[in-house]
């Protein structure tokens, strides 16, 4: 049996929003003015990870912030041969997980290369910076391999 009291109604909602990193603020902040790569390591059980927490995972402490990267190792890859809404990128590209040296995490980020001969090979890379820094992950332009 149809239901005859169905209304539908569509809106436009329009909205400005301020927001604050919080506690992972250093990371951003570092981007922009002085392209360093922060992490945050645990005082208890000293595993350093970036992107950053605040608090460690497994201990449930406070992190310190340290200096990572700007150079690592891509451990996987993707080459993304489909257009998408959500990448300014145009395909195909390579989206990979970079572990930055001095990190015991990794990092999913754009790479320059989509030679999948050469990534396979787990490559070292290092940090592009934006020539315009805003305050966003993407204030790391790519990983470029070396």
């Amino acid at each position: 049996m149809e239901n005859q009291n169905i209304v539908k109604a569509y809106y436009d909602m329009k909205g400005e929003f301020q927001w604050s990193y919080g506690k992972i603020s250093p990371f951003f902040r570092e981007l922009i003015e002085n392209k360093k790569i922060m992490g945050t390591k645990c005082p208890k059980c000293g595993v350093v990870f970036c992107p950053p927490t605040s608090d460690c995972p497994k201990c449930w402490v406070p992190t310190e912030w340290i200096e990572v990267g700007p150079q690592g190792t891509v451990l996987t890859f993707t080459v993304i041969h489909m257009p998408n809404s959500w990448s300014k990128r145009s395909a195909p590209y390579t989206l990979a997980l970079v572990k930055l040296d001095g990190a015991d995490t990794a990092l999913l980020h754009y790479i320059d290369s989509t030679d999948k001969e050469i990534l396979s090979k787990g490559p070292r890379v290092e940090a592009v910076f934006a020539d315009e820094r805003k305050g966003y992950v993407t204030d790391i332009d790519c990983f470029r391999i070396i």
